[in-house]
């Protein structure tokens, strides 16, 4: 009974848990799972496994996708918010990004919404429609990870000019300052690098969706567990703190 006790009081479960009762944290953690089913059903179509063990796959990848799109709804109108408190952006062109961003994400998400009332017969369409509006999701989507990638290049660049001037030996009574500057911006820094690598990573999804590209469900399930790692990772610091990056 200790050692049952111990396990279930062990501190990893208990921040496992407080991550996971957070609606990013299990949204992560099931996209994930979903992408490594597409990328399983893909690779055991491949080398020859039973039907049944790649209609098990492909079940449950479409059913995760399906749990997601439920557990989004609503979700455009916190982005519909952001945009509006973008507003507030003193620089222009971050500004402009920001409600690009965030307007599209909105956009996708009220698509994506619309794709969950037909696939759930809550509100079927006809083939075309139901077609045009997935088509619509992706385009939406790739918009928004578009404007984050524009909005990381740039805060690249503003970053690397202040890490010049951090590094420049100023008045002894400013070097406490400086070093917490350069501390600061090397730190930003290498959080606008992962989102830009994450944002570049899942532009080939909804790139793939509108046939810009012909990457094959293995890369792209690959690619999504990828960036789900990076987003629940992400998810992970922010709910339990800097001290278990």
């Amino acid at each position: 009974m200790s050692a049952v006790h111990q396990l279930v009081l062990h501190p990893a479960l208990t921040s496992a848990l407080k991550v996971g009762s957070t609606t990013v944290g299990r949204d992560k953690l099931y996209r994930a799972i979903q992408y490594l089913a597409r990328f399983l059903a893909f690779y055991t179509l491949r080398k020859g496994y039973s039907n049944e063990t790649v209609a098990r796959l492909s079940a449950l990848k479409s059913t995760l996708a399906l749990s997601r799109k439920l557990m989004r709804i609503g979700k455009p109108l916190e982005h519909l918010q952001a945009a509006v408190k973008s507003l507030d952006v003193q620089d222009p062109f971050l500004k402009i990004t920001a409600l690009g961003r965030q307007l599209g994400y909105a956009g996708y998400l009220t698509n994506d919404m619309l794709v969950w009332a037909h696939t759930a017969k809550v509100r079927p369409f006809t083939a075309p429609t139901a077609q045009k509006i997935g088509q619509r999701a992706a385009q939406f989507w790739l918009a928004g990870i578009s404007f984050s990638i524009l909005s990381s290049l740039y805060r690249l660049v503003d970053l690397n000019r202040r890490e010049q001037q951090a590094r420049r030996v100023g008045a002894s009574e400013k070097e406490g300052d400086r070093k917490v500057e350069l501390k600061t911006v090397l730190a930003q820094r290498s959080a606008v690098r992962t989102q830009l690598l994450q944002d570049a990573l899942d532009f080939l999804l909804p790139a793939g969706t509108l046939g810009y590209h012909n990457l094959d469900d293995g890369v792209l399930g690959i690619v999504g567990v990828v960036t789900s790692i990076m987003g629940l990772r992400s998810q992970i610091t922010k709910v339990l703190g800097v001290a278990n990056k």
